[in-house]
């Protein structure tokens, strides 16, 4: 639970808001001058050398912003010590989830391709 507190909580949570930016407003810029996205527009920007990698990236930020935030929540909000360690275990599972989910989704693509 000593891994992200106090000021290394803090640089992952502004670092990861900084990428999760940047990753955004590249996505943002290039849309409106990409072709129609349908789903084999999708699947083939995921399965790319660049895409694949840009979206880990991006769940892998959102997903660190999300623990040092619902962490800094719980640990405010919740006083009893079994229902802190609980529910940041749930939210680790869930994120964590998420993660692979995301990670496992790119490789089958990546490996079909």
């Amino acid at each position: 639970m000593r891994l992200f507190t106090g000021q290394r909580a803090w640089v992952v949570q502004r670092l990861s808001a900084l990428l999760l930016l940047v990753l955004i407003l590249l996505a943002m810029l290039a849309l409106p001058f990409a072709s129609p996205l349908d789903f084999s527009a999708w699947r083939a920007l995921a399965g790319g050398a660049l895409g694949g990698p840009l979206i880990a990236l991006l769940f892998g930020a959102l997903c660190a912003h999300a623990w040092v935030g619902m962490r800094d929540i719980v640990l405010d909000y919740l006083q009893p010590r079994g229902l802190r360690l609980a529910v940041l275990g749930l939210i680790t599972v869930v994120l964590l989830g998420v993660l692979a989910r995301v990670l496992l989704s790119l490789a089958m693509v990546a490996l079909a391709a």
